[in-house]
C-alpha cells in the first residue's frame, strides 16, 4: 500500500512539474509567432517604403486592387450566409407543411371519435351513473374521454405551438434575407465600380508600358520585380532560419512527396519553368490560368510566413514547409490565410485573380529549395 502511494505521489510530483515546462512551450511558441509576424510586419513596411511610387496610377491600382479584394470578400461571405438562410428557410416550411398534415390528421382522427361518441348516446354515461350500472366500467369510459380529450387538446396546442414559431421565425428568416440580398447588391455595386476603375487603370498602365518600346526597359522592370521578390525571400529566410519556427503539421516531409504533391489549382500552364519571359529573363516558376476566384490550395503542409500585396505579384502567399522548402502563389484575388497560420496540404489558402497588373486571371506558383527555385514539374503530380 504504501508502495503504491509512493508511486503516485512520484507520478503526480512529476505531472506538476511537467506543468511548467508545457506552459513554457505554449508561451514560446506564442513568442515565436509573434516575433515572425512582427518580423514579417518590418519586411512589409520597408516594402510599402521602397514602392512608394511617385506614380499616383501604380498607387491607385494598388489601392483598388486591395479594395476589390475585401469587397469580392464580403460579397462572398454575403452569398454564403443567403445560402445558409435559404437552406434553412426551405427547412421550416417542409416542417411547417408537415404540421399541418399532423394537424389535418389529428382533426379527422378527433372527429371520429366524437362521432362514435355521439353514437353511443351523450346521456349514456348520465345513466350508467343514476342508475348505477358498472361503476366500474363508468369510471373507465370516463378516463378514457378525458384522456382522449386532454392528449387531442395537447397534440392540437403543440401543433398550432409550433406552427405560430415556425411562421415567426420564418418572417424573420425572410426579412434577413432581404437585408442581405440588399447588402450583397450594394457590394456588388461597389465591387463592380471598383473593377471598373481597375480596368481604367490598367489601360492607362497599359499606355504607360507602351511608351516603353524598347524591350531593354520592359527587361529592368521585370528584373525590379525579381529583385525585390529575392530580397524579400532572402529576408524571409533569415527570419525563419534564425526562429526556428515550429514544424509543419502533417507527419511528411516535403522532400518525401517529391513527384506527388497536389496541384494548387487546376488550370492550363500558360508559361513552365525555365522559359523565356523577356530578354535573358526566364521564368522561375510556373503561370497557370485561371478563373476569378477559383479556389487556390496549398501543395502540402506548411506555415504562412507572408500574406500580403507586392508589386507586380499582387495579393501573394509564401508558405515554409520547412527544411528549407517554400512555396509562392502569386496574383491573387483573395488571401485566406494570415502570416503564422499552419495549413494543411490541400487546404484552400486563396482565391485566384488578376491582382498585380494581369490581364486575365492566374496564378504564379513557385516552389524553393533554400532560396533557388525550382521546377514545379519535378515536384507537383499528375493530375
Amino acid at each position: 500500500m504504501k508502495r503504491a502511494s509512493a508511486i503516485i505521489s512520484t507520478a503526480l510530483s512529476c505531472a506538476l512539474l511537467l506543468l511548467p515546462l508545457q506552459a513554457t512551450a505554449a508561451g514560446d511558441d506564442k513568442a515565436k509567432l509573434a516575433d515572425l509576424k512582427s518580423a514579417i510586419s518590418t519586411l512589409e513596411k520597408q516594402l510599402n517604403k521602397r514602392d512608394k511610387d511617385k506614380n499616383t496610377l501604380i498607387a491607385d491600382l494598388k489601392k483598388n486592387e486591395i479594395a476589390a479584394s475585401a469587397s469580392s470578400k464580403k460579397i462572398r461571405q454575403l452569398n454564403s450566409k443567403i445560402n445558409t438562410r435559404g437552406a434553412k428557410l426551405a427547412e421550416l416550411d417542409k416542417q411547417q407543411r408537415r404540421l399541418k398534415v399532423d394537424i389535418n390528421r389529428q382533426n379527422a382522427a378527433v372527429g371520429e371519435q366524437l362521432a362514435t361518441a355521439y353514437k353511443m348516446g351523450a346521456q349514456e354515461p348520465i345513466k350508467l351513473l343514476l342508475n348505477q350500472e358498472d361503476p366500474q366500467q363508468l369510471a373507465r369510459l370516463f378516463k378514457y374521454y378525458n384522456y382522449v380529450l386532454d392528449a387531442r387538446n395537447e397534440k392540437i396546442a403543440q401543433y398550432m405551438g409550433d406552427i405560430e414559431k415556425l411562421s415567426t421565425v420564418q418572417t424573420d428568416v425572410i426579412e434577413e434575407k432581404r437585408l442581405l440580398d440588399s447588402a450583397k447588391a450594394e457590394l456588388e455595386k461597389d465591387r463592380q465600380q471598383l473593377l471598373t476603375n481597375n480596368k481604367r487603370r490598367q489601360t492607362t498602365l497599359k499606355k504607360l508600358n507602351a511608351s516603353l518600346q524598347s524591350d531593354k526597359s520592359k527587361l529592368d522592370k521585370l528584373l525590379k520585380q525579381r529583385t525585390a521578390l529575392e530580397e524579400l525571400l532572402k529576408n524571409v529566410r533569415g527570419v525563419v532560419k534564425k526562429m526556428a519556427l515550429k514544424a509543419p503539421p502533417g507527419g511528411q516531409s516535403f522532400a518525401s512527396q517529391k513527384g506527388a504533391l497536389r496541384w494548387p489549382l487546376k488550370g492550363k500552364v500558360a508559361h513552365s519553368f525555365g522559359s523565356k519571359r523577356s530578354g535573358s529573363l526566364r521564368w522561375d516558376g510556373w503561370l497557370i490560368g485561371a478563373k476569378i476566384g477559383e479556389p487556390v490550395a496549398a501543395v502540402h503542409d506548411g506555415q504562412v510566413i507572408f500574406s500580403n500585396y507586392m508589386r507586380g505579384f499582387g495579393l501573394l502567399i509564401i508558405l515554409n514547409h520547412g527544411d528549407g522548402y517554400m512555396s509562392l502563389y502569386a496574383h491573387n484575388e483573395e488571401l485566406l490565410k494570415d502570416t503564422g497560420d499552419l495549413v494543411l496540404s490541400n487546404e484552400t489558402i486563396a482565391r485566384a485573380g488578376d491582382t498585380g497588373g494581369l490581364d486575365k486571371p492566374a496564378l504564379y506558383f513557385e516552389i524553393r529549395k533554400k532560396g533557388q527555385p525550382a521546377d514545379p514539374k519535378k515536384w507537383l503530380g499528375k493530375r
